[in-house]
């Protein structure tokens, strides 16, 4: 049993608890479509609590691997390399507004395929090329979500 996991999901628990609690206190308006104010913060509690669901499964049945000779050498993803990936999002803001949403969006996703040790290949590209068709069709065109005009593009 991993109680690293397990404390994790019962934080992510409480989470899911206050935001729900909070998002209750939103106010209804006659305004309303069919899902409502209080429709995507419900959404996003589910959300929550099925994924703190599963963390404590996984957490619970799962064996842990057998300690070895570098019992104190930590396995996780240490700062420096968290902090890398909150700059390659940040410097996405300003590219955004140079290059517009999709060009920088494709280069994000090569970035971060790149930084995460991933040899560029024409998969990557045609990868990033899709998410950044995906996401520019799901924002712009079903949800009507304008997003970031270029500079260029």
């Amino acid at each position: 049993m991993n109680r690293k996991d397990l404390v994790a999901a019962a934080i992510l628990l409480v989470i899911a608890g206050a935001y729900f609690l909070v998002a209750q206190r939103i106010p209804s308006s006659t305004l309303d479509d069919g899902v409502g104010p209080r429709g995507f913060p419900l959404v996003l509690t589910v959300a929550l609590v099925a994924l703190a669901a599963a963390i404590a499964v996984r957490a619970t049945v799962t064996v842990p691997a057998p300690r070895g000779a570098d019992e104190n050498k930590e396995t996780e993803a240490r700062w420096p390399r968290a902090l890398g990936l909150l700059v390659l999002g940040a410097l996405y803001i300003p590219a955004a507004i140079v290059l517009g949403y999709p060009l920088a969006l494709f280069l994000l996703l090569v970035a971060v395929a790149l930084y995460e040790g991933k040899r560029f290949s024409w998969r990557m590209a045609a990868v990033a090329s899709g998410g950044a068709a995906f996401f520019y069709v799901l924002f712009e065109v079903v949800l009507s979500v304008r997003q970031p005009e270029g500079l260029l593009f």
